[in-house]
């Protein structure tokens, strides 16, 4: 299959329709605008770098992330978009694995850029310096107007996201996928030309960028870009304009609990979607006396995302419930001796089908574990219920899900075993009101020593991004082991949630 320049197609249909607003600034961005920004940077990008070469982006929702990403498109190039809440330590090491030719960076971000790309061959820019991006576009001498048809395996973006190892692993989008990902989403979340859609999660992740941003754009809407989560700023848009917002948990409880929520009042809203973390009821609940219904969902960076989009009247009976698979994406459930569950049951859950990616970038190993005869291993337990519908019920990987963001506690772990004063640690996820999950470390000091919390949870603020930062700290003598050494992870959930 081949994949056409859907931002051209779009600015050839409505021109002079909005594409983008930025929220802090206030600037609006039309097709033809964007069309023609992006054909120039395009252009420039070309001249400079080879085909397949990487284009990394350390922002805060702006404008730049989609020209780059359109950019990118036109010029054969790869954009890997850097998650900025990242440690020094954790940027490096993304940037040294995917090895950018360009990094774009905010000044905000100039001593962590510089500090990324220290010892490999990159160029670093800075988004507004006249010289710098801004240079891209205006000194550029032609145009790309369209982009060559692009193969639906060929790869678009790499999107980081931590490993069970702790480390990082780049999952190869392709356009294909965002394609086929696109389409889901019309049917779940039933996009229309001129809808307007509210991001409000970074665009560094899949949600941000698929959920629905990319869609929208794909069908001639508009996507009001909020540069960083407001709850304030959310509910006075939400009370304008907006058709659509996705977000996790976090953010739709902070709406609900701040003291706007109660008079606001929502026109054009009718596609409230959630993901990314257990859902707790209150969610459910508050929108629902405004009306409104949040209806859940399930995928993941490595497919889709949207695999389940739960539609309204199924949110309404079963809050809990993912809905059934949507579109391309193939599910199956199957019992601890991969063999797959008919109907009714419970099992891990498998997916496969266009939305899945072809693996991991440097990581053949890795993409091997994960992937099987095309079907992608989530590590996710799943029920199916006589109607059909997907319950995601636990997780058989110790991963857990914090405000929306992955933290695999393995990398948590190694830090800590780091520190002087530890002889043992071990992470796990524990309920939050607000973040869904939090970290929680139990930790064995080493003989003649002292752990103070406070100091604990200091040194992982100065070394790991805020949402892996264990909240919690418990100090005991010694961790449950298998025989063979492992760490009983089931147990001390047991031991310690029973006494909170």
């Amino acid at each position: 299959m081949l994949i056409t320049d859907w931002l051209q197609r779009a600015a050839d249909h409505s021109p002079e329709r909005i594409a983008m607003e930025d929220i802090a600034t206030g600037e609006r961005l039309s097709y033809a605008a964007f069309d023609r920004r992006v054909g120039r940077i395009a252009w420039s990008l070309r001249e400079r770098f080879q085909p397949g070469d990487r284009i990394a982006i350390l922002a805060q929702n702006c404008f730049a992330h989609l020209e780059l990403l359109f950019a990118c498109a036109r010029a054969e190039l790869i954009l890997v978009p850097l998650n900025w809440r990242l440690a020094a330590a954790e940027l490096r090491q993304i940037v040294h694995d995917c090895r950018p030719s360009l990094l774009v960076h905010e000044p905000d971000f100039s001593a962590a850029a510089i500090s990324a790309v220290d010892g490999i061959d990159c160029v670093s820019m800075t988004l507004g310096d006249p010289q710098g991006y801004e240079a891209m576009e205006a000194d550029a001498a032609g145009a790309i107007a369209v982009m060559t048809p692009r193969r639906d395996d060929d790869l678009w973006m790499l999107l980081y996201t931590s490993g069970t190892t702790g480390q990082p692993k780049g999952v190869m989008q392709t356009f294909g996928m965002v394609y086929v990902n696109a389409v889901n989403t019309f049917i779940s979340g039933k996009v229309l030309a001129g809808d307007v859609f509210l991001n409000v999660l970074p665009f560094f992740h899949t949600g941000g960028l698929n959920l629905y941003t990319l869609p929208v754009l794909m069908t001639g809407g508009t996507v009001i870009i909020e540069r960083r989560f407001d709850p304030a700023v959310t509910l006075a848009r939400l009370s304008q304009d907006v058709v659509s917002m996705f977000a996790v948990p976090a953010i739709y409880l902070t709406l609900a609990n701040h003291p706007d929520f109660a008079a606001a009042h929502f026109p054009r809203l009718r596609n409230l979607s959630v993901g990314g973390a257990p859902i707790p009821p209150a969610i459910g609940e508050a929108f629902a006396a405004k009306g409104l219904v949040v209806a859940p969902s399930y995928g993941m960076t490595e497919a889709g995302p949207t695999i389940f989009a739960s539609d309204p009247e199924t949110a309404a009976r079963k809050p809990l419930s993912v809905g059934k698979p949507v579109g391309a994406a193939l599910i199956r459930l199957v019992d601890r001796d991969g063999h797959e569950i008919r109907g009714a049951g419970r099992g891990e859950l498998q997916l496969a089908g266009p939305v899945v990616t072809p693996g991991y970038w440097n990581r053949l190993a890795a993409t091997r574990d994960a992937i099987k005869d095309g079907w992608l291993n989530t590590g996710d337990v799943a029920v199916r219920d006589d109607d059909g519908d997907i319950f995601i019920v636990d997780r058989l990987k110790d991963m857990f899900i914090s405000g929306g963001e992955n933290v695999y506690p393995a990398e948590v772990e190694n830090f800590l075993y780091d520190l002087p004063d530890i002889a043992e640690a071990a992470v796990i996820g524990v309920p939050d009101s607000r973040w869904g999950e939090v970290g929680l470390a139990i930790v064995v000091p080493k003989a003649g020593m002292t752990i103070e919390p406070d100091r604990l949870r200091t040194a992982c603020r100065e070394h790991l991004a805020a949402y892996k930062v264990p909240q919690h700290v418990r100090i005991v003598d010694a961790l449950p082991r298998t025989p063979s050494g492992k760490v009983e992870k089931h147990k001390l959930r047991d031991q310690l949630l029973s006494k909170q």
